[in-house]
């Protein structure tokens, strides 16, 4: 019988605890409705930002490259790099823009042509031309080979990666004169590929995306995870994809903004590296004060591209800040969600058993022997309840007769 009495009072506090729950416990964690609207909301918010991120990575306007004026003065300078300079201006980017992105760039009629090279143009040619990101990539030994402008026109304006200045689509394509074929041994080294930075830059984007899926996705399991302690794991290995994703994306954009000239002078550049190479110190020296007369002609701008990309930078920003205020975990107190046992039940019961012995013993009453002296000699004693608000002296009294 003691012990069904036992079982039956730890399964009824068993009950107790798990009907009537503290409410500061309550107090300190969110609703299960609550936290879910969060974390969906925290999600949502999430993947809006990995789609920003996209667009803003596929779109070819990360900058805006148009003239200021459409005569270049390249100064006193050795007529072969005035020459080429002014060819390479005339060509390319008088009357046109250019937009590049770190994919795609595409080139733009201006409206401002003059009415010669409008005349010349084939009024059936598109005004737009979009193509990959493509420049020229040689070595030094190979500038005489694979530098002029036909090359450089065939990676900007084709998806191919493969060069070869002979062939039949590159006469027709950028009216080359059939005279002006020459024999070239091109190697593989000669080809069309995207700049460093950009290779670089899809790098980071592709880190960037894994780490801001990461963060959706352990932001959504969040509510399911039942303990604490997997619940803190959760919390920490989010708001650190969170810190990753921020960093790359931000690093994405720094290279971005630090190469934003990079195509327009890359032809340029390669005539002043290949002249300091060979130590031809003069025409080096005029190469670059051309390279500057250059870049003092163009303008370069931010496109909403970019725009897009801060965007998607300041909500992975509030991506992070949403994980940590959401997420809260209290150590201290267990969980909602968390099982109470008959077991948890027992030992309550006894730690509170305990605590009541411990708070009742001094109030206790403490049953002491009368010894009454009768003339037959009889002795009996009965007990006598004392109280602790029972002087002491009263007990002495009784115990000295």
């Amino acid at each position: 019988m003691p012990t069904q009495e036992r079982q039956s009072s730890n399964f009824n506090i068993f009950f107790k605890l798990k009907c009537c729950q503290d409410p500061s416990t309550e107090e300190n964690h969110q609703p299960a409705k609550q936290l879910k609207t969060r974390v969906a909301f925290g999600v949502i918010l999430t993947l809006i930002t990995i789609a920003l991120q996209c667009v803003a990575f596929l779109t070819p306007h990360w900058k805006e490259v148009s003239v200021k004026s459409q005569s270049l003065h390249v100064g006193s300078i050795d007529a072969l790099i005035r020459t080429e300079v002014l060819v390479y201006f005339n060509a390319v980017h008088r009357f046109t823009h250019h937009s590049y992105g770190l994919f795609h760039r595409c080139e733009y009629i201006s409206n401002n042509a003059t009415k010669l090279i409008k005349h010349n143009l084939d009024p059936n040619k598109q005004t737009k031309i979009c193509s990959k990101n493509f420049l020229p990539s040689f070595e030094d030994n190979q500038f005489d080979q694979c530098h002029s402008l036909e090359y450089y026109q065939f990676c900007s304006k084709a998806n191919e990666k493969r060069f070869n200045i002979d062939d039949d689509y590159l006469l027709a394509t950028f009216d080359i004169l059939s005279n002006s074929k020459k024999t070239r041994d091109l190697s593989s080294s000669c080809d069309c590929h995207y700049p460093a930075y950009v290779n670089a830059c899809h790098v980071l984007q592709s880190f960037a995306l894994t780490f801001l899926l990461s963060t959706s996705i352990l932001f959504g399991i969040f509510p399911f995870i039942k303990t604490s302690h997997n619940r803190l794991k959760v919390k920490c290995f989010g708001v650190l994809s969170s810190i990753l994703a921020m960093i790359f994306m931000l690093t994405i954009l720094l290279v971005a903004l630090n190469y934003l000239q990079y195509e327009s002078a890359k032809y340029v550049e390669a005539i002043e590296k290949h002249y300091h190479a060979s130590q031809i110190y003069k025409l080096s020296i005029d190469a670059k004060t051309a390279l500057n007369h250059f870049l003092s002609n163009i303008q370069v701008e931010t496109g909403y591209s970019i725009i897009i990309a801060w965007i998607a930078f300041i909500m992975s920003i509030i991506d992070g800040v949403l994980i940590m205020l959401t997420c809260k975990i209290t150590i201290d107190s267990p969980l909602i969600d968390d099982p109470i046992t008959p077991t948890d039940a027992a030992k309550s019961q006894k730690s509170q058993a305990r605590t009541s012995l411990l708070a009742d013993h001094d109030f206790a009453p403490i049953l002491l022997p009368e010894i009454v002296v009768n003339d037959s000699d009889e002795h009996t004693s009965t007990p006598r309840p004392y109280s602790k608000e029972e002087p002491l002296q009263q007990l002495r009294l009784s115990d000295t007769v």
